[in-house]
C-alpha cells in the first residue's frame, strides 16, 4: 500500500483562490468546506498556499484589518509540489523532512491536480501501520503549550503564533479542560477580526479527546478518526497532561521501517472487511423498513412488466393489497384503471438512465377527489440496459388546497395593499401640503422674529443706555449736591437704587430676548458660527473675569478656576463658548448659598477637552439630570423644594444645542460631597500655551479717539453720543448709509459703529462701500444691530441690541488696539 501513487488518492476538487482575492474570502471558503488550506493559483499553476498556520500568524502579528488585505500578502511561497506519480511512502518522507502538513500535486505541465494532507496519509495507510509502536509516549510531543481558560482569545493566538504550534491546551490544575486549534481561530476571525473580548473558556472545544500514557499508537489514531480531530492529549493516571500526539507524529511513525513489515497484516485485515461487507442481510432489512415507513407509494416492476414490490402507502393509495398485485402484468393493471396503453408506452419511452417521467393523476376514493404526483424511473444494470421500473406516488391534495388558500389570501392581500397604498398616497399628499404650510409659517415666524427682535432691541437699547447714563451723571453731578441734607441724600440714594433696578430689569429682559432668539436661530439653522482655533483656557479666564461681578457682593461664595499649563484648542466660535460658560456659572452662582463654584479644564480619557463647573449647592435629583436640558424645563434645586423656579428654562437648552453643534456632549453629575457638576466635552484641534497673549502697549493709545455713530434711531444715537462723550471719546453721528460715507470721508474716524436696518442706503451697503474705498477700507467697523442674521462678513465686530455699556467700551477699545497693532498708520481724526 505504501507504493500506491498519489494520483489514485488525491481529489481533483482542489480549493483554489487568486492572489488578489481578499483573505476574508479565503477564510469563508475554508470554513464552508472544512479544509485546512487553499492553493493560490495564477493561470492554473500554484504560486503559493494559505494554511491555518499562516492565518494564525497573521491574526497575531498583523493589524485587525488583515482579512481585507489581498491573499498575496499572506500566502507562503514558493510552494513545495510533488508529481502525480509520487507514491505514498515518498510523500510521507517529504512531509516529515520538510515539517509540512500539505503537499500540492501537479502534472507534467505544472498545473494543480490535487492536495495531499497528513490526514490523507494516515487514512490511506491505516492504523495497522502503527502496530509496531508500543505506546503513545514513544511518539508524543512532550513540550505542550498550555494556558488557563481566563486569558483572552487574542493572547492565546499570540502564544500559538509565537510557539508555532497548531493548538493550545486549556488546563485547570494541570488537567485538560479544553483545547483551541488553528481551525477555531479561522472560524473566530470570520465572525470578528478583532477577536473581541472573548476568553478561552468562551471559545475552547471540550471535552478534550485524551489517550492514556500506556495506550497503543494505533488506538490513538482510531480516536482521531472517530472524533474527527487531528490531535489527542496524552494524560497519566491522574489525568494530568504529559504530552500531545498529532497527525505529524503519526506520519513520522508511518515513515518508519515498520510500514513494510505490517503491510501484509493490513492486507489481510482489508480482505476480512470486504468479506464482511458482502453481507446484504442487514442492508435488505434496513431498506425494507425504509420503504415501509416512506410517506409515498412505491411500486416496482421487473423487465417483463411483472409487479415485484408494493409498499403499504401504495396499497392505501390504490386501495389494493400488495398480495393482489404481486406478479401481475403492469399493463393489465393500467387497462383496469382505464389508462390508454399508447399513453402508457409513450411515458415509458421518455424514461432514460438520466431522465425520469413525471405526471399527475386523480382518484376518487369514497367520493372525495384526491390529487397525486407520480414519477417513473428506470432500473438499469452495469451496461445501462433496462432491468425494471419503479413508480413513486405522493398525495398532493393538501399542497394544492394550501396553494388555493394562499392564492386567495394573496388576492385579498393585494387588494388590501392597493387600498393601503391609495390611503398612504393620500396621506403623503396631505403631509406634503402640511409641510408646505409649515414651511410657509416658519418663514413667516422667522421674518416676524427678525422684525420683533429689531423693534424690541432698539428701544430696549435706548432704555438701558439712558438708565445707565442718567445713573452715571446723577452720581457724578447731582448726588454730591445733596451732601449735608439728610432728606435729599435719602431721595438721591432712592433715585440711584431705582435707576439700578431699571437697568437690572432691562438687562434681564435683554437676556430673555437673546436666549429666545438664539435658540430659535440654532434650531432653524440660521445661527452664524464664527469658528476659529480657540484656547479654552483663554475663554474660561475671560468668562470668569466677566462673571466675577456675580460674586463680588457674596463673600461667602468663592469663584475658582483649575487650568492646566497647556490648554486644549478647539475649533469653535469663542462667543458661543463664553455663552455656555456664562450660563453654567450663572446657574451655579444662583443655587450656591455658601461654599464655592469651581471651573476646571482638563482632558477626558478619550482625548476630548473637558470643562466642568462644580458648585456646592443642593445638587440635582437623579430623575431630573436628563430633563434639565430640555427647553422651558425648570427644576427645583433647593433642598426643601420651597424656592420658586427662576428664569425661562432656556439657558441649559441653549448650552446643549451649542455643545452638540460642535460634536460634543453635555451632562450633569453629582459633585463629590455636595452639589452638582455640569460637564461638557468637545473635540480638540491641538494644544496651546495657557498663558494669555501679550497685550499692546497702552501708552501708544491716543487720548481722545474719534467714533462715528451711524444709526437712524434718534434715541439710540443720542444715547451713544452722550455715553461715549462721557467716557472721553470724540463722537460724530450720521443717520443713514449715505451720510455715513460722507462723514467718514471728511472726518476719518478711528472707529465706526453701524446700524444695519436704515432707510435709503442700509448698513450692509454702507459697509461694502467703505471696504471698497482704499482710503476708508482700514477703519474698524462695529455693527450694533437687532438683526444679527443680516451682518456682513466685512464687519470687524458685532454687538446685539440692547447694548451693555461695559461691553460696548470693551469692543471699541479692542478694535482700537487691534487697528493700532495691525496697521502702520491709523486713520486721521483731527
Amino acid at each position: 500500500m505504501a507504493q500506491q501513487l498519489l494520483a489514485e488518492l488525491a481529489s481533483a476538487d482542489v480549493a483554489v483562490i487568486f492572489p488578489e482575492s481578499r483573505v476574508r474570502d479565503g477564510l469563508d471558503l475554508m470554513r464552508q468546506r472544512g479544509i485546512s488550506c487553499l492553493v493560490v493559483e495564477e493561470a492554473g499553476r500554484p504560486v503559493g498556499i494559505i494554511t491555518e498556520r499562516s492565518i494564525l500568524w497573521a491574526a497575531a502579528h498583523r493589524e485587525a484589518t488583515f482579512p481585507d488585505r489581498p491573499v498575496r500578502e499572506l500566502m507562503s511561497a514558493p510552494v513545495i509540489t510533488v508529481s502525480v506519480d509520487t507514491n505514498l511512502a515518498e510523500a510521507c518522507t517529504l512531509l516529515t523532512r520538510n515539517r509540512l502538513r500539505h503537499l500540492v500535486m501537479v502534472d507534467a505541465e505544472g498545473r494543480t491536480r490535487g492536495v495531499i494532507t497528513q490526514s490523507n496519509l494516515v487514512e490511506c495507510l491505516g492504523e495497522g501501520s502503527l502496530y509496531a509502536a508500543k505506546s503513545v509516549t514513544e511518539i508524543m510531543t512532550r513540550e505542550v503549550v498550555t494556558a488557563p481558560g481566563n486569558i483572552s482569545a487574542r493572547e492565546a493566538v499570540e502564544r500559538m503564533a509565537a510557539s508555532s504550534i497548531s493548538c493550545l491546551v486549556v488546563v485547570r490544575d494541570d488537567r485538560p479542560a479544553g483545547i483551541i486549534t488553528e481551525r477555531d481561530v479561522v472560524r473566530l476571525l470570520l465572525d470578528d477580526s478583532q477577536l473581541g473580548d472573548l476568553r478561552l473558556y468562551d471559545i475552547m472545544s471540550c471535552p478534550v479527546v485524551c489517550a492514556e500514557e500506556d495506550q497503543p499508537v494505533f488506538e490513538a489514531a482510531m480516536l482521531m478518526k472517530k472524533h474527527r480531530v487531528r490531535r489527542v492529549v496524552v494524560v497519566n493516571a491522574d489525568r494530568k497532561v504529559l504530552g500531545l500526539v498529532t497527525q505529524s507524529d503519526l506520519v513520522k511513525g508511518l515513515a518508519s521501517p515498520y510500514v513494510r513489515t505490517l503491510e501484509s497484516a493490513l492486507d489481510e485485515k482489508d480482505a476480512a472487511l470486504k468479506l464482511v461487507g458482502k453481507s446484504l442481510l442487514q442492508k435488505t432489512i434496513f431498506l425494507d423498513n425504509l420503504l415501509r415507513c416512506a410517506e409515498m407509494g412505491i411500486v416496482a416492476v421487473d423487465a417483463s412488466w411483472r409487479i415485484t414490490y408494493c409498499n403499504p402507502e401504495a396499497e392505501t393509495i390504490f386501495a389494493v393489497r400488495a398480495e393482489a398485485l404481486a406478479g401481475r402484468d403492469l399493463r393489465e393493471v393500467h387497462v383496469q384503471y382505464g389508462v390508454d396503453l399508447a399513453t402508457f408506452g409513450q411515458a415509458l419511452q421518455d424514461v432514460t438512465p438520466t431522465c425520469s417521467h413525471d405526471f399527475t393523476f386523480k382518484l376518487n376514493p369514497a367520493g372525495v377527489i384526491r390529487h397525486y404526483v407520480a414519477r417513473v424511473s428506470g432500473i438499469y444494470d452495469k451496461e445501462d440496459l433496462p432491468d425494471g421500473y419503479v413508480l413513486m406516488v405522493r398525495d398532493d391534495t393538501e399542497r394544492l388546497l394550501a396553494e388555493e388558500h394562499l392564492e386567495r389570501l394573496t388576492r385579498n392581500l393585494e387588494t388590501l395593499v392597493v387600498d393601503r397604498t391609495r390611503d398612504l398616497a393620500n396621506q403623503t399628499r396631505e403631509l406634503e401640503q402640511a409641510n408646505r404650510r409649515l414651511r410657509g409659517q416658519d418663514e413667516i415666524k422667522s421674518a416676524f422674529l427678525s422684525s420683533v427682535s429689531h423693534e424690541l432691541r432698539t428701544p430696549l437699547t435706548s432704555l438701558l443706555g439712558f438708565a445707565k447714563l442718567i445713573s452715571r451723571d446723577f452720581g457724578r453731578h447731582f448726588a454730591p449736591l445733596a451732601a449735608g441734607d439728610h432728606t435729599l441724600t435719602q431721595k438721591a440714594s432712592r433715585i440711584e437704587d431705582n435707576l439700578q433696578v431699571l437697568a437690572h430689569e432691562g438687562e434681564r429682559l435683554a437676556r430673555l430676548l437673546n436666549d429666545f432668539l438664539d435658540l430659535s436661530r440654532i434650531e432653524s439653522g440660521r445661527m452664524h458660527w464664527r469658528d476659529r482655533a480657540v484656547s479654552l483656557a483663554e475663554v474660561i479666564e475671560k468668562t470668569v473675569s466677566a462673571a466675577a461681578g456675580l460674586f463680588a457682593s457674596r463673600p461667602e461664595v468663592d469663584l475658582e478656576t483649575r487650568l492646566p499649563e497647556v490648554s486644549p484648542v478647539v475649533m469653535a466660535d469663542p462667543d458661543r463658548l463664553e455663552q455656555v460658560l456664562v450660563n453654567l456659572i450663572g446657574n451655579a452662582a444662583k443655587f450656591t448659598a455658601v461654599g464655592s463654584v469651581t471651573v476646571r479644564l482638563g482632558e477626558s480619557e478619550h482625548g476630548l477637552a473637558r470643562v466642568s463647573v462644580t458648585d456646592t449647592g443642593p445638587g440635582v435629583a437623579a430623575e431630573d439630570r436628563e430633563i434639565i436640558f430640555d427647553k422651558f424645563r425648570q427644576v427645583r434645586r433647593d433642598p426643601e423644594g420651597s424656592a420658586p423656579a427662576k428664569g425661562t428654562g432656556l439657558g441649559l437648552a441653549i448650552c446643549r444645542e451649542i455643545v452638540t453643534h460642535y460634536g460634543g456632549s453635555i451632562w450633569v453629575e453629582p459633585a463629590p460631597g455636595r452639589g452638582a457638576s455640569f460637564v461638557f466635552e468637545l473635540p480638540t484641534a491641538g494644544l496651546a500655551s495657557a498663558a494669555p497673549p501679550p497685550r499692546p502697549n497702552g501708552s501708544e493709545e491716543q487720548e481722545h479717539p474719534l467714533v462715528l455713530v451711524v444709526d437712524d434711531d434718534p434715541a439710540v444715537s443720542a444715547f451713544l453720543l452722550q455715553f461715549l462723550e462721557g467716557e472721553g471719546y470724540r463722537v460724530a453721528s450720521a443717520h443713514d448709509g449715505a451720510s455715513a460715507l460722507s462723514a467718514a470721508a471728511k472726518l476719518r474716524p478711528h472707529v465706526i459703529t453701524m446700524d444695519m436696518a436704515m432707510p435709503g442706503m442700509n448698513g450692509r451697503e454702507a459697509i461694502g462701500a467703505l471696504r471698497r474705498d482704499p482710503v476708508l477700507a482700514a477703519i474698524p467697523i462695529l455693527v450694533i444691530t437687532g438683526h444679527e442674521d443680516a451682518v456682513p462678513a466685512e464687519a470687524d465686530a458685532v454687538l446685539p441690541k440692547p447694548l451693555r455699556p461695559e461691553t460696548l467700551l470693551a469692543a471699541i477699545k479692542g478694535l482700537l488696539e487691534r487697528s493700532r497693532t495691525g496697521m502702520s498708520g491709523f486713520p486721521g481724526g483731527d
